[in-house]
């Protein structure tokens, strides 16, 4: 493997970790409780969503995300099923176990637990460190580590700095 394909591959691998719950993620985030604040939460038992709208921020662990509106969908054991999380943009940040900075911007995001899937769609951004792909969708499987970008309507950028790269200097 080349040194360019090496840090795409190392790329792939570090943005299948910007989620809660994924393999790259600091991986006591998971553990942590979740702190969130917005203007508005209206609660359906009946069909286990809860809804956070207005000036949305959820914290947990390192992992941050503020949004215009966040959906958490729950089983009836009341674990998270999947999360709808909309904005203008949406964003998160979160560390790595090696504390590197993740980043992810989007109109629109959805992790689906059941499916081990993030899905970014509406010019969305992925980040670690200094690497970067863009696109109007990225779809990640956390459990493989497998990446789609792109549904053909626009390009799919990416940045990938060099392996001795040092941006300070």
């Amino acid at each position: 493997m080349n040194p360019v394909e090496s840090r795409v591959l190392a790329l792939l691998l570090l943005l299948a970790g910007c989620w809660p719950g994924l393999a790259a993620a600091l991986s006591s985030d998971r553990e942590q409780p979740i702190h969130i604040e917005a203007d508005k939460l209206d609660i359906d038992e009946s069909r286990n969503i809860s809804t956070y709208q207005g000036n949305v921020e959820m914290q947990q662990g390192s992992l941050n995300i503020k949004s215009d509106k966040i959906v958490f969908h729950f089983n009836d054991s009341n674990e998270i099923l999947l999360l709808e999380i909309t904005g203008t943009p949406a964003r998160f940040k979160q560390l790595n176990d090696e504390g590197e900075t993740m980043n992810g911007v989007a109109g629109f995001m959805k992790y689906i637990d059941t499916e081990s899937s993030l899905e970014l769609y509406g010019d969305a951004r992925l980040q670690i460190a200094e690497d970067s792909i863009e696109s109007d969708q990225i779809i990640v499987n956390t459990e493989t580590n497998a990446l789609k970008a792109g549904n053909g309507s626009d390009r799919v950028r990416m940045l990938i700095q060099p392996a001795d790269s040092n941006p300070s200097q």
